[in-house]
């Protein structure tokens, strides 16, 4: 378990989240129905040959969160409250959708045996006597027969019907939603820049000796109780690097949790912090 401890700032960080803009709301929420619309058939595809009770629709938010994540990535989209919308709607519309791709496969069925019937009441009227198959109405009508069915649960041969069917696709859809929102929630926490519209990344990131944990730790100003042998870095920034860089440096101590520490770096300091990265490299290579 990682405990994060904030360091000294060198300037600050990337002020509140991104700005409301139209223009992304406006692109973002129709991409993203579009998303669960795809998710929708995947899942539904995927339903027919491995869907296990909880596990499955917890899967399917975690691809549908995974693939929101990286939908927001490439459309840089900051605004936390559209980002929140967006992906929600995602997950309405891939709950939904899977059961409307399983109402146009059932109608598909159905029209299919009424055309056989048909055909087979032309050549044996008196053997065809009989009720004619008729499709599902709506999705609405085909959900209702089902839950009249009953939806068989899997767990010793129970059969989930009326009210209880319709508590269990809601129990879904709120799984769906719950995972969709584990995967963006944490991405949202990331900086970003209001200046060149674009979400922080990693630019740089590797490993140091002790000693060099030490000078970049004093360099960025972070002071550190107990110096590690050996130590994580990232550098972070936004695409137009406008804004300060994030420098976050974490170690593992033995039979203990994990520890980070963060500052933001201004460009004269941040120049310090990479020639000595650049430093320890070629020492590194030299050896």
């Amino acid at each position: 378990m990682e405990t994060g401890r904030e360091a000294a700032r060198d300037g600050s960080g990337p002020v509140g989240e991104g700005r409301f803009s139209w223009w992304s709301f406006v692109l973002s929420l129709p991409a993203c129905l579009v998303l669960g619309v795809l998710v929708a058939w995947a899942a539904s595809v995927a339903e027919e040959k491995f869907a296990p009770l909880i596990v499955f629709p917890l899967l399917v938010g975690v691809g549908l969160g995974a693939l929101a994540v990286g939908l927001i990535r490439l459309g840089q989209v900051g605004n936390r409250p559209t980002v929140l919308l967006g992906a929600v709607l995602a997950a309405g519309v891939t709950v939904v959708g899977q059961h409307y791709v399983r109402y146009r496969a059932e109608r598909a069925r159905v029209e299919r045996q009424m055309e056989e019937f048909r055909r087979a009441h032309l050549a044996y009227p008196k053997l065809t006597e009989g009720y004619e198959p008729s499709p599902p109405a709506d999705v609405v009508s085909y959900l209702q027969a089902q839950a009249r069915i009953g939806r068989e649960m899997k767990i010793r041969g129970y059969v989930a019907r009326g009210w209880v069917a319709w508590l269990t696709w809601a129990i879904d859809g709120l799984l769906v939603l719950a995972a969709t929102l584990a995967m963006v929630v944490p991405a949202m926490r990331q900086p970003f820049c209001n200046r060149c519209r674009s979400w922080y990344r990693v630019t740089r990131s590797g490993r140091v000796d002790a000693r060099t944990a030490g000078r970049l730790a004093e360099s960025a100003d972070v002071r550190l109780e107990d110096l590690p042998s050996s130590a994580r870095y990232r550098l972070l920034d936004c695409h137009g690097g406008c804004g300060p860089t994030e420098f976050v440096l974490s170690w593992q101590p033995p039979r203990a949790a994990g520890f980070s520490v963060r500052a933001w770096l201004e460009p004269p300091r941040r120049e310090r912090v990479v020639q000595m990265l650049d430093e320890a490299k070629a020492e590194e290579g030299g050896q």
